[in-house]
């Protein structure tokens, strides 16, 4: 039988799976749209280590679950 805080911590890593399964991927275009910023003004963010991103070659992909943390921390 599991104890309540062992639940409670299977709960909570659930919780945590499920909302990175509901991830989506972005291009620089919708994050420019998001921050209301040119797409150039994005990828020089990205360059200098403002805004959470991978580049594969040479493009560049967003998480929009990480975009959404970074606005609301700049809020």
């Amino acid at each position: 039988m599991l104890k309540s805080s062992e639940i409670d911590a299977l709960a909570t890593r659930i919780a945590k799976k499920l909302y990175e399964l509901n991830d989506e991927v972005l291009s620089v275009a919708d994050v420019a749209r998001m921050l209301g910023k040119t797409e150039g003004a994005v990828k020089k963010m990205c360059y200098r280590g403002l805004l959470p991103h991978r580049k594969q070659q040479k493009s560049y992909y967003f998480s929009k679950q990480e975009i959404t943390s970074y606005i609301l921390s700049k809020r």
